[in-house]
């Protein structure tokens, strides 16, 4: 199949050109369509062609986007308090955009610059890794998210009493705590346990997190202690609480089932670099400054001591690692494509793993998911799209690994700054890329699939008579003519009209007819669509609604070399595009 991005020129970008300091405002405003039928019309997003075959640092909107992109971050140096900035625009091939900016060593004169491979403390980024890990294992059968954590550690015990003792509550059996839960934020363990005592309150507050609460990270035992006497947040399931402590008893949970089933003990640093570092070629990425890494470690003007802290077995999970802008870069080409052979996860995984665990019933906006921190942005058709990010924030770090699944591209930063909101730089640079890389989507869209397609083959009753005719428009494939041995194919399927595709898999549609009389009513939403999805009976045993494509380009052909069939004309079904050259005149594919 031929992939290239078409030739047709691009409409002029226009950009936010304000200030590029810290007050930025958003790009994308509210609209009127908002309260209009398309916010109800469960209208398809393009097909994620970029999983395979990202867009081209070439093409003349990309290259715009990220020469804007520079002058933002430019923008945000000159406002000072960033000691080292590292950042890049990731695809599932390598990089659109990369940046390091500032010195290795802050608390050091004529310290050498940053580059792809310094370390930074990753913070709660970590917790990615620790999620990672377990995707890993759930693959091989070692662990099931749903397993309690009473499985793996023995005697894990949690109170689930309320602060009323005359308040009824479940026992654990009835209310485990699961590895999913702690994946999630859904267990109810607070967030640093053991938790400091607030001597002096209400004249002060004290207390925090370990080290900052005046104690130590804790051991194991004085861990699993502190959590069999503190009272949950709130029962498991109920709400999310984010919690250090919870992703500390994921990864000593996830260490337990390893070593069980590898048959070696392994601590958490040793099973994340035997299944994780090393078959990712993650050179930059550890749990400890020592002098064989030293001379790469990031270290900030103040608060230098981080660099040096050990999180320990119990913290480590949570928030104990370093990583590389080139590391972190790599880990999320395998994320955005996970057919690509050097990927830790299946498709099936990243589907299950890129979804939101748990909506916000207070706002319209933000989620959560396996780890994820989902917030929403609008994309340049003015609808929102989902942006699954990790960030992390520790003393003078702050960090963020996010991507945007719906086209296949994502944005790390690493920063060691005085400056906290790396997740503001993030959104800004995904606002400032989103209109770029929608125009490079439908041109590429508009390359693989819209035309006028023809029948070919030697039958003239099936050529003279049957035609089929799509486009892209506002971000989604439409379907306009749908013509069948002379018979109007959407009109037979009960639409008036043009009708959207929805992608099913790669090169593989549906028409996405709904129910015309309950579409786009705010009633219905997606309803109409998704219930009526495969409401159609089947020839050849495929749905008369299912369009797909197949062929490959050849040597000297510029036109693409697809062939759509529709299972309604049976075995021989073969169709080009109107217009194109380098078509043989007989039939290119088959139905069966």
């Amino acid at each position: 199949m031929l992939w290239g991005l078409s030739s047709l020129a691009f409409a002029a970008l226009s950009f936010h050109s304000g200030s590029f300091g810290y007050s930025q405002q958003p790009l994308a405003t509210a609209t009127a369509s908002e309260s209009g039928s398309e916010r109800w019309s469960c209208r398809p997003f393009l097909p994620k062609v970029f999983i395979d075959r990202p867009p081209p640092l070439t093409h003349p909107a990309i290259r715009e986007a990220t020469k804007v992109l520079d002058e933002y971050i430019s923008g945000h140096i000159a406002e000072g308090g960033i000691d080292s900035l590292s950042i890049a625009v990731v695809t599932s091939e390598g990089m659109l955009y990369e940046r390091n900016s500032g010195v290795l060593r802050a608390n050091e004169t004529n310290s050498p610059p940053v580059t792809s491979d310094s370390m930074y403390r990753l913070a709660s980024i970590s917790k990615l890794f620790t999620v990672l890990e377990g995707m890993v294992l759930e693959q091989k059968g070692i662990i099931s998210w749903d397993d309690p954590v009473e499985k793996y550690i023995k005697g894990f015990k949690y109170r689930l009493d309320a602060l009323d003792p005359e308040q009824s509550h479940p026992s654990r059996d009835e209310a485990p705590i699961t590895l999913a839960q702690l994946a999630t934020h859904m267990s109810g363990l607070g967030r640093d346990w053991p938790s400091g005592t607030a001597h002096d309150w209400p004249q002060e507050v004290t207390g925090g997190a370990p080290p900052e609460n005046g104690l130590p990270f804790p051991t194991p035992a004085s861990f699993f202690h502190s959590i069999s006497e503190q009272y949950l947040v709130s029962p498991p399931w109920a709400y999310p609480s984010y919690s250090n402590t919870g992703f500390g008893v994921l990864g000593l949970a996830l260490a337990e089932a390893a070593s069980a089933a590898y048959g070696t003990k392994l601590n958490h640093a040793e099973l994340l670099k035997r299944d994780i570092f090393e078959p990712l070629g993650l050179n930059g990425s550890h749990f400890l400054a020592t002098d064989a890494n030293k001379h790469l470690v990031v270290v900030p003007s103040f608060e230098q001591n981080i660099v040096d802290l050990d999180f320990t077995d119990t913290m480590n999970p949570a928030g104990g690692q370093f990583s590389s802008l080139a590391d972190l870069a790599t880990l999320t080409q395998t994320l955005l494509n996970p057919r690509s052979p050097k990927s830790l996860l299946t498709q099936y995984s990243m589907d299950k793993w890129l979804r939101p665990a748990h909506s916000f019933e207070e706002d319209d906006w933000t989620e959560l998911g396996f780890v994820w921190e989902i917030v929403k942005a609008r994309d340049s058709n003015d609808r929102l799209r989902r942006i699954y990010w990790k960030l992390g924030n520790i003393a003078a770090f702050h960090t963020a690994i996010a991507i945007h699944p719906g086209t296949s591209y994502g944005i790390v930063l690493l920063l060691s700054s005085a400056y906290p909101f790396a997740s503001e730089i993030v959104y800004d640079a995904f606002e400032i890329l989103q209109p770029a890389i929608d125009k490079a989507l439908a041109d590429a869209s508009e390359t693989l699939y819209a035309g006028h397609w023809v029948a070919s083959g030697d039958d003239t009753n099936i050529t003279n008579s049957s035609s089929v005719h799509l486009a892209v428009d506002r971000g989604t494939l439409y379907i306009d003519e749908f013509t069948l041995l002379g018979v109007d194919g959407l009109k037979k399927l009960g639409a008036e009209g043009r009708v959207a595709l929805r992608p099913t898999r790669k090169d593989e549609f549906r028409i996405d007819v709904g129910i015309p009389a309950y579409n786009g009513k705010r009633s219905m939403g997606c309803f109409s669509y998704w219930a009526t999805h495969d409401n159609w009976p089947v020839l050849n045993n495929k749905a008369i609604n299912a369009i797909y494509f197949t062929g490959e380009g050849e040597g000297h052909c510029d036109a693409p070399r697809l062939d759509v069939l529709v299972s309604l004309l049976g075995p021989s079904c073969g169709w080009s595009l109107a217009g194109a050259s380098c078509f043989p005149s007989s039939c290119l594919c088959s139905v069966n």
